[in-house]
């Protein structure tokens, strides 16, 4: 059996000693580690009327930072913020409310799952009995009622994903889509079937998607290396004189 060459064999202690010791080197020799950090990215929808049907835009991850473990939503909200007004147009009174549901669908892309819609209702008018019209469409006096503004909030819950495919659809240049999507009902209870009404409703919005990640850091300064022992003096040698 022939003998490994010394620099093959170096290199077999060197792999070995790594394996046991569980210690990555950096190319200057020096201990490396992974650290985990994490990256988010915020954007919004402007504050607008409904319907929406819209993607609001946000960063990939930046494979420069590192390797990508895991992407998160922690936030998706809504703002909805609406207002109304009725008269009744009838010759007689009637009895009349009304209601607003409201559902925001948001859709995440690339493969990462999307929350469940955010739901609701807004009682706009309670059961109001409203005087016979008066005569001047003015949403004033008896025969109308006014809803003041009113608002609501709500917020998604939060997604997170580390399947490779979509960690790989997340990573790049350029943006992803979360899409917003709303549906607005107006439910009339009453009225005589003649009333006239305005009603403005707004939407805005928020996303964050966040990036865990995982870098290698170099710790410690390089080992140093010690100078080679200083060569022993060598010895004098003194050669005798023979003398007549």
């Amino acid at each position: 059996m022939h003998p490994l060459p010394l620099a093959r064999r170096g290199a077999l202690v060197l792999s070995a000693l790594i394996a046991l010791g569980g210690v990555v080197l950096a190319s200057d020799g020096r201990p490396a580690s992974a650290a985990e950090q994490t990256v988010c990215h915020d954007a919004a929808l402007s504050h607008q009327r409904t319907e929406v049907n819209t993607d609001v835009a946000l960063p990939r991850f930046d494979p420069s930072l590192g390797v990508l473990l895991a992407v998160s939503v922690p936030t998706q909200s809504i703002h909805l913020d609406t207002d109304g007004r009725f008269q009744n147009t009838a010759q007689t009174s009637v009895v009349f409310s009304e209601d607003m549901h409201y559902t925001f669908t948001l859709m995440s892309p690339n493969g990462l799952p999307s929350p469940a819609p955010l739901a609701g209702m807004i009682q706009r008018i309670p059961p109001t009995t409203l005087a016979p019209f008066s005569g001047t469409l003015d949403y004033q006096g008896p025969s109308s009622v006014t809803e003041p503004p009113t608002s609501r909030d709500a917020a998604a819950a939060s997604v997170t994903s580390s399947d490779p495919a979509v960690l790989s659809a997340f990573t790049g240049a350029g943006t992803v889509p979360f899409h917003v999507q709303s549906t607005i009902a107006e439910v009339f209870n009453g009225g005589g079937g003649n009333v006239q009404f305005e009603i403005n409703t707004f939407v805005a919005g928020a996303v964050q998607v966040c990036y865990r990640y995982a870098t290698v850091e170099v710790s410690g300064a390089p080992p140093a290396v010690a100078s080679p022992p200083a060569a022993a003096p060598s010895p004098v040698v003194v050669t005798p004189q023979l003398t007549g």
